[in-house]
């Protein structure tokens, strides 16, 4: 399926509105047609026009006919009678309000029509949104490697917006302007179908010069959203780096990097509005000039007497300039939808990324850790690079193994492999025997609890950012876990305590302060496996004891796999077993004595640190 087909396919669950809004759309058309062709006989009260047959009650009949003169002839039949009642002025009267009624119910069923139309809109525009986040959410982690955040925003707003303004709203005009387009017609050819076959040799005239104008404008809205997700990279940096570029006095350099990118977005982004400007005055201008011609044959065949009444030719023009906004409603609508095709498949290539790992494999539950975690001659490749390569090491439940080694060795990769976030390229990882690629990661990751060198806290409450993931959270649970995570001391004295906001990401805490929430949300958790990944790494000195103590606590008892920065913690002292790694391979392992004593790669690394 193509991206425009993935996303029409949005409005299949919304056919019933679609019934109402085609029906609203025909009955709107109807009336429009009836209110325009009712002024005919009123201009006929105006113009004292004589006819012998205006008295003729006329049937059904005539009108199957094809005869136009049906309509009229009603209509005068009854202005004769109301004439001869209440005299000329009173009928004009009379027949002046019937119009304004008959225009009064036409646009009611044009906003009921549009109504209906609104809801089917936002219905699909909230859909892709929710899909599309719901699918950021499924991806593997190896995804946002390669992508930039600022570039996945562009597309959740701006892409989306642009489907919303180009393709979605264009569905109201693909499906009410030809209704209209068709009563609007067919009542015309009854009126005069010489003329309007006339009509018919110019009116394709306007919709060739526009799909043309309209078929370049793809090629260049890609470029555009392109650059618009580079514009937001931009920013979403210049936002999180602030610090690095005034130390680096860089501010010249970033201004000027957004500047071009900006650029180069606005020449394109004017490039796109202005051929699709474009399509809106050339329809007008060939609409003008058609309706001369119109006007001029019309005249012409009035004036030879070919069946052509004045009041007719008038009613003729009025409803043909009826036709005009519909026609090039539908051609902008076919033009729109060929710019916001460009957005659509940005937003289906994130639809349609499939994941590394693969849900319908996963049919295995595990409700609790009984024995041993088991790396079995692991290895990871991305992109033609080994990061991993036969690693084979084992975690008993109780222990804890510390992973220490240089940066780029391997030690975080390790760790999200344990969390089932990439799937190992050849070997295996076995949680009390079962293959973890073959558990439901829900239930999974159940049992793991993790701890990450950035903290990840939410702009909401401490309480809330502690009983992450629990429905159901007492406060005493709440504040258990913080007391445990020596972080009850310092919530206290927030101004709000455990309701205090702490904004975006926590920027309203120390990073200590932060440290020891995420860790009383783990402990709150309560996994019997833990990760740890470098926790006090960005810590200074004094915030470092404090969590190191409280990661003692939490540790107790636990199966824990650990990354490590500072060796002299008292966390690898105590370990159970220590790797050390290099460029994905374990190159030494043991308890932390028994490394010093052998005098390699560990004793290096401590001396360095202790230096």
């Amino acid at each position: 399926m193509n991206a425009l087909g993935k996303i029409l396919a949005y409005s299949k669950s919304y056919k019933y509105h679609y019934i109402l809004n085609i029906s609203c759309n025909f009955l709107h058309s109807l009336f429009s047609v009836i209110s325009i062709i009712s002024i005919s006989p009123v201009l006929s009260i105006l113009l004292d026009v004589s006819d012998k047959k205006k008295g003729e009650h006329t049937t059904f009949i005539n009108f199957l006919d094809g005869s136009f003169n049906f309509i009229q002839k009603n209509f005068h039949y009854y202005i004769e009678i109301f004439s001869y009642k209440y005299g000329k002025i009173k009928t004009l009267g009379i027949f002046c309000i019937f119009i304004i009624i008959l225009f009064f119910i036409r646009n009611i069923f044009r906003y009921l029509a549009e109504y209906f139309m609104i809801g089917i809109r936002t219905s699909i525009v909230r859909n892709i949104r929710n899909d599309f986040h719901q699918k950021v959410l499924s991806l593997p982690v190896f995804f946002f490697s390669d992508k930039k955040n600022g570039d996945l925003m562009s597309r959740l707003s701006n892409d989306v917006n642009e489907i919303e303004v180009s393709i979605v709203n264009s569905l109201a005009n693909i499906i009410s302007s030809p209704i209209m387009v068709f009563f609007h017609l067919l009542t015309l050819s009854f009126m005069s179908y010489q003329l309007t076959l006339y009509a018919f040799v110019i009116l394709p005239l306007m919709g060739t010069l526009i799909s043309i104008i309209g078929i370049s404008l793809k090629k260049d809205a890609i470029g555009a959203q392109h650059q618009l997700g580079k514009l937001f990279s931009v920013i979403e940096e210049t936002l999180n780096y602030t610090k690095i570029i005034n130390i680096f006095n860089v501010e010249n350099q970033m201004q000027k990097r957004f500047e071009n990118i900006s650029e180069c977005q606005r020449r394109l982004s004017a490039r796109v509005n202005r051929k699709k400007e474009l399509a809106s005055p050339v329809s007008e201008f060939i609409g003008s000039i058609t309706m001369i011609l119109i006007v001029w044959y019309g005249g012409k065949l009035f004036l030879e007497k070919k069946g052509m009444a004045t009041e007719t030719l008038f009613s003729f023009v009025g409803l043909f300039f009826q036709i005009i906004n519909p026609a090039k409603n539908l051609v902008n609508s076919i033009s729109n939808i060929q710019k916001g095709k460009a957005s659509a498949e940005r937003i289906v290539e994130i639809l349609n990324t499939k994941c590394l790992s693969k849900e319908r494999t996963r049919s295995k539950s595990i409700y609790h850790f009984k024995n041993e975690i088991l790396f079995r001659n692991v290895s990871l490749t991305y992109n033609k690079l080994v990061i991993i390569q036969n690693l084979t090491f084992s975690l008993k439940k109780g222990q804890t193994i510390v992973l220490v080694g240089r940066s780029g060795s391997g030690k975080s990769t390790i760790a999200n492999l344990l969390a089932n976030f990439y799937d190992v390229s050849s070997g295996e990882i076995t949680i009390d025997g079962i293959n973890i690629k073959y558990l439901k990661n829900r239930e999974y990751r159940r049992l793991l609890g993790m701890v990450t060198q950035e903290p990840v806290l939410f702009n909401d409450s401490v309480f809330n950012n502690i009983a992450l993931g629990l429905e159901r959270a007492s406060t005493r649970a709440v504040i258990q876990a913080a007391k445990m995570a020596n972080a009850h001391d310092f919530i206290k004295k927030l101004p709000k305590g455990y309701n205090t906001i702490i904004g975006y990401n926590g920027n309203k805490l120390s990073m200590g302060q932060r440290q020891r929430i995420c860790i009383a949300r783990t402990v709150l958790k309560n996994p019997p496996i833990m990760i740890l990944d470098e926790p006090t790494y960005s810590l200074d000195t004094e915030s470092e004891i404090v969590v190191q103590k409280a990661l003692n606590k939490m540790l107790k008892n636990r199966t824990s796999l650990v990354i490590a920065h500072r060796l002299s913690s008292t966390i690898i002292q105590n370990a159970d077993h220590i790797i050390v790694l290099e460029k994905g391979k374990i190159i030494e392992q043991g308890k932390h004595q028994v490394l010093i004593s052998k005098k390699g790669t560990y004793r290096n690394l401590l001396s360095l640190q202790s230096f």
